[in-house]
């Protein structure tokens, strides 16, 4: 469900979390998940409140926002070719260099704390990560997020 609309890009080469955001908005744009001004949204929000997580040294972010700018429910996935830069979720100055972007488009308010908590613990798992990391093609993603549970 969350990830049917297999929005994924794989080993991007991007030189900013603008660039990326950018890049998974329009997708979710393209397929009428998210309003116009989300990604102003998402950009403002990864300012006020960092996202970014180090685990198991796989650095990974999870930028999303308020519900109000999403139709319908959907998660984006990008992998980097080069790590970006963004700030540890809590902080505004412990850098983290993250290879792997979740963006979350939720419609539902309490989705968000499900999904993160999902996420989270996914995260943790550093087999399936680098299986993540390495994936090339929307099928392997997508059969790789139903093995542990996400889609």
């Amino acid at each position: 469900m969350y990830f049917d609309g297999e929005v994924a890009e794989f080993q991007v080469n991007v030189k900013s979390r603008e660039e990326a955001f950018q890049q998974l908005t329009n997708k979710l744009e393209q397929q009428g998940y998210v309003t116009d001004d989300f990604l102003d949204h998402i950009i403002e929000r990864e300012a006020q409140f960092p996202t970014g997580l180090s685990v198991n040294s796989i650095g990974v972010a999870i930028p999303h926002t308020d519900s109000e700018y999403v139709k319908q429910s959907q998660i984006a996935f990008m992998s980097l070719e080069k790590p970006i830069r963004f700030y540890e979720m809590g902080t505004n100055d412990k850098a983290i260099d993250v290879h792997m972007i979740f963006m979350l488009a939720l419609k539902e308010p309490h989705e968000q704390l499900e999904m993160l908590q999902k996420l989270i613990e996914m995260i943790q798992q550093q087999e399936t990560m680098k299986k993540l990391y390495h994936c090339r093609t929307k099928a392997e993603f997508i059969q790789l997020i139903h093995h542990v549970g996400l889609a």
